[in-house]
């Protein structure tokens, strides 16, 4: 058998085969014979079919097990012996299968790229200057203080107003036809939490109880549906009800209510200023990290596979969704379908790959290693965070080896952007400076 191995690019290889005449004959030879077994041809019996008629009807299929067959055989045993690292499924291209003749294909691959690493000790980046705003403390009271909120019935003749909870029907239309999912009764809104298209809720102000009106709106050109995105709308709207929220008050019992280790009003505040701090924290640390990924990028230039890049935008997807999903939100309200987020963040995906591809050529040059005491310090706050006990936490990565080597890699990768921060050049910045 013949290989040959072309370059279409840094990480795209074309593997070219040649698999010699008398090895497809005996393929050709042992598939027919398999289907033989099996062959069923009205006016013969099972097994007895004259192979002129099992190749009249079966080549095909013939063909297709042959070629499966050779390919399997070739194509894995190449990849191992070339040294090459695929990153994706091959793309296979052939000629046609003749039993007596040598049999050519060819199998292209993206595959891990190489890094030729150029800089990555002492580079200058930014980092943003820690800065605790007081006002993040009442604002978070203030949520807190919503959520517990009582909503209670509006007085006769109340005026709606933003943040209060009207309850009425709606019909929605579009040239007077009405549209699908476009209809509902004693429907609640929070008006100014919008949730619906944009002027929705702000032509609801000031209605009272009894009310009859039509709103008129237009779809967002990036809204979910085809159909809707950028037509104007009609909503005929009846009003059946207003209620309005009434805070509980701040004080020592209102901080009660979050926990026995706060008897005062001033100890959840300090809790909370604890943990804005600590949030701060972790998003200045996010954005170093960024910047580090930046000034890599910049400085070692390297292609990546689309296939990686497809891994990490839908991986980014996922979590989006998750994280929607756990605020009672979707990518439909927010206008975007799983095609036009894919679009949308497919860059950054991609600068994101070839960051982690330069940290671990980092982390392979300059041997950085986890070690087990590092894992099973991790294994402990995971259990921290999550708040299931260690033996649990241990059980599961210690059993399921995908999720230990894919925890142990992540963790390399953060050892080794710590290396590269260590060794960097960081300039701290106000805020609205930091890039």
């Amino acid at each position: 058998m013949q290989i040959s191995v072309e370059s279409v690019n840094s990480i795209k290889k074309k593997l070219n085969f040649e698999i010699p005449a008398d090895k497809v004959s005996a393929e050709v030879d042992k598939a027919y014979a398999e289907i033989k077994k099996h062959a069923a041809i009205k006016g013969f019996r099972k097994g007895k079919v004259p192979m002129s008629l099992i190749e009249k009807h079966y080549g095909e299929k013939m063909a297709e097990d042959v070629v499966k067959n050779l390919v399997n055989d070739t194509y894995f045993k190449a990849v191992t012996e070339q040294g090459l690292n695929p990153v994706s499924y091959p793309v296979i291209e052939s000629d046609l299968l003749k039993k007596g003749e040598p049999f050519k294909y060819s199998a292209t691959i993206e595959v891990f790229p190489e890094v030729e690493l150029k800089e990555y000790l002492g580079l200058e980046v930014q980092k943003e200057q820690l800065v605790l705003d007081p006002a993040a403390v009442d604002a978070r009271l203030k949520e807190m203080q919503e959520r517990m909120a009582q909503l209670a019935p509006a007085p006769e003749g109340h005026a709606a107003a933003l943040g209060d909870f009207v309850t009425f029907d709606f019909k929605g239309s579009i040239d007077g036809v009405p549209f699908e999912g476009g209809a509902a009764e004693d429907f609640q809104l929070e008006l100014g939490s919008g949730r619906f298209i944009p002027g929705f809720e702000d032509q609801m102000v000031g209605l009272t109880v009894g009310a009859n009106s039509t709103i008129k709106v237009t779809f967002p050109e990036n809204y979910g549906s085809a159909e809707l995105a950028g037509k104007p709308a009609d909503f005929e709207i009846t009003v059946k009800e207003i209620k309005i929220k009434e805070l509980p008050e701040l004080n020592d019992d209102f901080a009660k209510e979050f926990g026995e280790e706060f008897e005062t009003l001033d100890l959840l505040k300090a809790k909370l200023a604890e943990i804005n701090q600590a949030q701060e924290e972790s998003r200045i640390n996010h954005d170093l990290r960024e910047n580090v990924f930046k000034a890599l990028i910049e400085k070692n230039p390297v292609e990546v596979p689309e296939a990686l890049v497809d891994r990490q935008v839908t991986m980014m997807l996922e979590n989006t969704k998750q994280r929607l999903a756990s605020q009672r939100m979707s990518l439909e309200m927010m206008g975007m379908t799983d095609e036009s987020y894919k679009a949308q963040f497919r860059d950054v995906a991609r600068d994101q790959v070839k960051g982690s591809v330069i940290v671990e050529a980092v982390a392979e040059k300059e041997s950085v290693e986890v070690t087990e005491e590092e894992f099973e310090a991790q294994l402990g706050q995971i259990s921290a965070q999550t708040g299931q006990p260690l033996e649990k936490v241990t059980q599961l990565y210690k059993t399921n080896e995908r999720a230990k080597d894919s925890l142990m890699a992540q963790m390399r990768e953060d050892k080794a952007v710590q290396f590269i921060t260590d060794r960097a050049k960081v300039t701290e910045v106000p805020k609205a400076e930091n890039k």
